[in-house]
C-alpha cells in the first residue's frame, strides 16, 4: 500500500502557491513601477492633473500680462516726463482773453467757451479740441485739387470755432468761422431757432459764405469785428487751444498710467 507523503505534497503545494503568489505580486523594475504609478494616478485622478496644468498655465499667463502692463506703464511715465519738461505756457495767455471776452473752461473737457455781453446781445464762442473731421476734409480737398504742402507748419493751420449771437427771443444768429491768428474767415452764416425740435426736418442754413455777394460778405465781417470777433481773438483761440490740448494730454496719460498700474 502506497503511503502518501503529506509533508512532501504539502511542501510542493505550498511551494507552488508561493511561487504563484510571487508571480502575481512581483513588481517590475524601478522605472516600470514609476510608469505604472503615473498611469494609475492619471486613471484615478484625471481632474487633479488637469487642475495642476491649468494653474501652471494661468500663472504663466499672469506673469506675461504683468510684464506687458509694466512695460506700458514705463512708456507712459517716460511720455509724461517728456511732456511736462517740454511744456511752456505762452505769455500771451497770461493777459486773458482779448476784447472783454470771459473764458469758461473746465479741466478734463474737450471744449471751451468765450462769452461776452454786447448791448442787448449775448455772444458765445465755442471751440472744440477735436478738429479731426475739419482737418481731414481740408486735407482731402487739397489732395483732390492738387494742393497742400507736406512741409506746412502745423502751427499755421486754422482753428474752427462757432460764434452764436442771442437776443431776446428764440432766434439765434450763428457764424461758422476759422482763424489762424492772422485772418478771420467766415464759412457760413445761419439762423437757428431755440424752439425747433431735434430730429425733425433740418432747417435751411443759408448758402455757403463764398457764394454771397462780396459786399455782403464784408458787411458780415464788419458785424463780427464790431463785437470783438476778429483775428486777435483768433490768435488767442489758437494759442489757448494748443495749451489746453497739451495739459489735457498730460492728464489723460496720468489717468491711463494709474489705471494700468493698479
Amino acid at each position: 500500500m502506497n503511503s502518501i507523503n503529506c509533508s512532501s505534497s504539502a511542501g510542493r503545494t505550498n511551494s507552488l502557491a508561493l511561487s504563484g503568489a510571487s508571480s502575481i505580486v512581483s513588481l517590475p523594475s524601478t522605472s516600470g513601477r514609476r510608469a505604472y504609478g503615473e498611469l494609475c494616478v492619471e486613471r484615478m485622478c484625471p481632474m487633479r492633473l488637469h487642475t495642476a496644468r491649468h494653474v501652471m498655465a494661468r500663472a504663466a499667463g499672469k506673469r506675461t500680462a504683468t510684464t506687458v502692463s509694466s512695460s506700458l506703464v514705463a512708456v507712459l511715465k517716460d511720455e509724461i516726463k517728456y511732456e511736462r519738461e517740454s511744456y511752456r505756457r505762452d505769455e500771451f495767455l497770461t493777459q486773458g482773453p482779448p476784447c472783454n471776452f470771459e473764458l469758461q473752461d473746465a479741466k478734463g473737457t474737450a471744449a471751451f467757451l468765450l462769452t461776452k455781453q454786447f448791448k442787448d446781445e449775448e455772444i458765445t464762442v465755442r471751440v472744440n479740441l477735436d478738429q479731426g473731421d475739419e482737418s481731414e476734409e481740408g486735407e482731402d480737398a487739397a489732395e483732390l485739387f492738387g494742393g497742400g504742402d507736406d512741409d506746412e507748419d502745423e502751427e499755421e493751420a486754422p482753428v474752427d470755432f462757432m460764434v452764436t449771437i442771442e437776443r431776446d427771443g428764440t432766434d439765434v444768429l450763428v457764424f461758422e468761422c476759422e482763424s489762424n491768428g492772422e485772418y478771420l474767415t467766415i464759412k457760413r452764416v445761419a439762423m437757428h431757432n431755440l424752439l425747433e425740435e431735434e430730429g425733425g426736418v433740418p432747417p435751411y442754413r443759408g448758402p455757403a459764405f463764398n457764394d454771397l455777394d462780396d459786399t455782403l460778405q464784408q458787411a458780415f465781417v464788419d458785424f463780427l469785428e464790431e463785437r470783438g470777433v476778429n483775428a486777435v481773438l483768433g490768435w488767442y483761440i489758437r494759442t489757448y487751444m494748443a495749451d489746453k490740448t497739451a495739459l489735457e494730454y498730460q492728464q489723460w496719460l496720468a489717468r491711463v498710467r494709474d489705471f494700468v498700474g493698479q
